[in-house]
């Protein structure tokens, strides 16, 4: 910044010289300067912005304190004054070093005159960007590397995009646990991998621009999820190098060179106020991939033509809209080459709500497909919990143990339902199971949580993060599911006194709700005695 000032010193001092009448300065004794001097300058602030390549622009804001005059009546007046300029400065900073550094020529400040392009962060040059902005940058990323994609619905070639990038992949075992996923090289280093066969971890060279990925995660997965991880690295280099070169000038001393994304993304456990730039990279990556494998426009026209396809098959209407769902997901998961859970996510991000109760795995296992009245919930609310959270809320909230202790539900397929006929049955082998009504009228009869932030440490949260049905749908791993005695609940639990009466006379037909033939409060109770 010394830099900056001691140059930009002499330039703005003769443009000011020069320019006396150009300038937005005055006082009641000088209207109109006809002669001007720089006397000082202090410097506001400074706005960074991004750049395809790998050059960063700096916008200093400094206020200069100028010495004004003009003639009036014969009369010499003087007066200081104070002016904003803007100093234009573009450096390039390749591989953590800085070939170049430019200085332009000094303006006055103005805010509709400022550089137009992604905003960075001025402490650490992690790009700014509203999860609003993710389509759009996904659209840019491919208008860049893979403009076919924008032309009509097709899947991405992600050996083509790697290439067009100046990048290359290289699979090799990244640790003994098979935790570590991918690992991006930003400049040329020793990178740390796993032996398998003498079990210790060793370095290897490799070249900056290199994606290390391991074939075993892999196989453990699906192609859907490799291609995620393949552009979910792409994106880091495509956005987050510079914030490790910059991290590397100032910081020799640390390592810098490797971006490491471990098989299960961050838990962003506290607020986005609180969140490190790493917090804020692994959001932006994980949310800006699916939306590269799956434009924007070009998905919501192949998802509305398998729509129309499969309501030609199987019919229109709220009877058939699962299965017409179910099918339309299949199909994008195998078009774009994503993972069914990719292809769930982007259909509700494009506003397909109800594609919520469709493909949704707790437990272990795919709950049966279920569909509801959209305006019943907000997305911070879901009618389904898992065995073990809804044993901790049995444990910790004493709302929801009366309601549970009253007799009303049972849990079926990770709902809580109503004790009534037309919401539940018995299967051929003696389980329970919901009614096609039930499945199609879910929030007529289940009880509804909301997501809320958890407030456990990261140890504890541990025995939860795989158990709530929204995290499904999400990134976002930081809420669970709590109950409250809200409207709609406490309208369920008051439904009338006929489901009292019938839970008095059934009980004993319908006690099979888990193992052992336990209700789910005997079952829970005897849990967490």
């Amino acid at each position: 910044m010394h830099v900056i000032i001691t140059i930009s010193i002499k330039q703005l001092g003769g443009y000011i010289a020069d320019n006396p009448s150009r300038l937005d300065v005055y006082s009641h004794k000088v209207q109109h300067p006809d002669e001007a001097e720089l006397a000082d300058i202090f410097i506001k602030y400074v706005n960074a912005s991004d750049s395809i390549g790998d050059e960063i622009f700096l916008d200093v804001i400094v206020e200069a304190e100028i010495s004004i005059a003009e003639t009036v009546r014969r009369n010499r007046e003087t007066a200081e004054a104070f002016q904003l300029f803007r100093i234009p400065c573009a450096a390039d900073i390749t591989s953590g070093k800085f070939k170049s550094f430019t200085i332009g020529e000094p303006v006055v400040y103005s805010r509709q005159a400022q550089n137009k392009t992604a905003i960075l962060s001025n402490t650490s040059l992690v790009p700014i960007i509203a999860k609003d902005d993710f389509d759009g940058v996904a659209k840019a990323f491919l208008s860049e590397f893979y403009s076919d994609a924008l032309a009509q619905p097709s899947p991405i070639d992600i050996a083509e995009v790697v290439s067009r990038m100046g990048l290359t992949i290289m699979k090799v075992q990244l640790s003994h646990n098979l935790t570590v996923f991918g690992k991006t090289a930003l400049n040329d280093c020793e990178v740390d991998i796993w032996n398998a066969e003498t079990h210790e971890h060793n370095f290897i060279s490799v070249k900056g621009g290199t994606i290390l990925i391991d074939p075993n995660v892999y196989f453990m997965r699906n192609l859907g999820s490799y291609n995620n991880t393949i552009i979910h690295e792409c994106i880091h280099w495509y956005k987050h190098r510079k914030h490790y070169w910059l991290k590397g000038i100032y910081n020799a001393d640390a390592d810098f060179a490797v971006i490491k994304c471990p098989v299960m993304e961050r838990p962003y456990l506290h607020a986005k106020s609180k969140w490190s730039d790493l917090d804020w990279m692994e959001w932006q990556a994980n949310g800006i991939a699916p939306r590269i494998l799956m434009p924007k426009n070009q998905t919501r026209a192949k998802i509305e033509g398998l729509i129309q396809k499969y309501e030609a098959e199987y019919g229109k209407g709220k009877t058939h809209r699962l299965e017409v769902l179910q099918n339309v997901m299949q199909e994008l998961e195998a078009f774009f080459n994503v993972s069914v859970l990719s292809a769930k996510i982007r259909m509700l991000d494009l506003g397909y709500k109800d594609a919520e109760g469709v493909s949704t795995y707790i437990d272990d296992h795919y709950i049966g497909n279920y569909t509801f009245d959209v305006d019943s919930k907000n997305r911070n609310q879901t009618y389904c919990i898992s065995l073990a959270d809804s044993l901790h809320q049995y444990y910790v909230n004493t709302d929801f143990q009366k309601i549970i202790n009253s007799g009303k539900f049972v849990y079926v397929d990770c709902h809580h339902v109503l004790h009534d006929p037309r919401y539940i049955s018995r299967l051929e082998n003696g389980a329970l199971c919901l009614t096609e009504y039930a499945k199609l009228h879910i929030n007529e009869c289940c009880l509804r949580f909301d997501l809320v932030l958890n407030s456990k440490t990261r140890g504890d949260f541990a025995k939860f993060e795989n158990s709530v049905m929204f995290q499904n749908v999400t990134i976002d791993y930081s809420r669970i599911p709590n109950f409250n005695q809200d409207k709609h609940n406490m309208e369920l639990f008051n439904r009338n006194e006929d489901l009292k009466r019938f839970y008095y006379e059934v009980a004993d037909e319908l006690s099979i709700v888990v193992d052992m033939g336990q209700t789910f409060a005997q079952y829970a109770c005897d849990t967490v005695s």
